[in-house]
């Protein structure tokens, strides 16, 4: 929605500043829609604390590391990874600031952080996948699933999916994921067949994206929520299972399998070795074969003869 001359003049210094940031996030650095949001929120959780704090909001250069210390330690009680990610953001801010000379120093710049637990991802097991499967009762939520349990997408990347990146003949697919990175990754005969089938059924509309909404428009992320709540229904699983836990579950079985570290960080679109290699610590079936191979340790000695 486009703003008035009244709205752009009723803002603060600071917000403008805000607003230029989020513009430059959006246009020159390509970031989602969805990292913008995120930026927009951080950014707007600390003006309010701000407001409350001093009662308007300061210029930029008028926020000290101080200030920014007292507002972290308000987060306490949140996780770890969201206070880490709303201090981040406040340095990404600043540190544009500085870029363009408007700051001669960055507030936020190595405020001390929380660290963050380090969390098992979740996968489910390969009964509850071919339950999943059966229970889904259209083409939309059948290419939808699989492509989430097969290729690995993130539910944001299921969204993004345009028509052009879809190779049928080739079992191809072009993944956009965070930060404008793009990846192909492989598409199962299933998968690329569940695709097929709801491209015969796809309304015909003037729009790029693979999968519409029942209005003809791209996928919100809570519709596809609702979708994977749906099918969980039909399929009588009470347990939570989540668009996330599905890209665990194709990474989990992917180690399982044997495939390499390094082939899988790329299949998901990961930028760090490090988080794929959580994979490598999720996997209990593949920890008791492999102890199970020194259960000669504790074998009874022959007796001597």
């Amino acid at each position: 929605m486009s703003q008035t001359v009244e709205e752009v003049e009723q803002k603060t210094v600071l917000e403008a500043k805000m607003e230029g940031f989020l513009d430059y996030q959006r246009s020159y650095r390509s970031h989602s829609p969805l990292t913008v949001s995120t930026y927009r929120c951080d950014l707007s959780q600390f003006c309010r604390w701000l407001q409350g704090r001093l009662g308007c909001l300061p210029e930029p250069s008028a926020i000290t590391r101080e200030l920014v210390m007292q507002y972290a330690v308000t987060l306490s009680g949140r996780a770890a990874a969201t206070v880490c990610r709303k201090i981040t953001v406040l340095s990404v801010f600043f540190g544009f600031l500085m870029d363009l000379g408007e700051l001669g120093s960055n507030p936020a710049r190595r405020i001390p952080l929380p660290k963050p637990a380090s969390r098992i991802p979740n996968a489910i097991s390969e009964e509850d996948a071919q339950q999943l499967i059966a229970a889904a009762g259209s083409p939309f939520e059948r290419a939808m699933l699989l492509l989430m349990l097969t290729a690995g997408l993130r539910r944001s990347e299921v969204g993004a999916i345009r028509l052009e990146d879809v190779n049928l003949e080739n079992h191809a697919l072009l993944v956009r994921g965070k930060g404008a990175k793009q990846r192909m990754v492989p598409l199962m005969p299933q998968t690329a067949e569940a695709i097929r089938n709801y491209l015969a059924i796809r309304p015909e509309v003037d729009q790029p994206y693979l999968f519409l909404s029942p209005q003809g428009q791209r996928l919100a992320a809570d519709y596809i929520n609702r979708t994977l709540r749906r099918i969980l229904a039909r399929a009588g699983l009470a347990k939570r299972i989540t668009p996330h836990m599905l890209r665990h579950t194709f990474a989990t079985h992917l180690v399982r399998n044997g495939v390499d570290v390094r082939t899988v960080q790329e299949l998901l679109g990961h930028s760090d070795l490090e988080t794929t290699a959580n994979y490598l610590h999720s996997d209990t079936r593949a920890k008791e074969t492999a102890v199970a191979l020194i259960s000669s340790l504790t074998r009874p000695c022959d007796s001597a003869t």
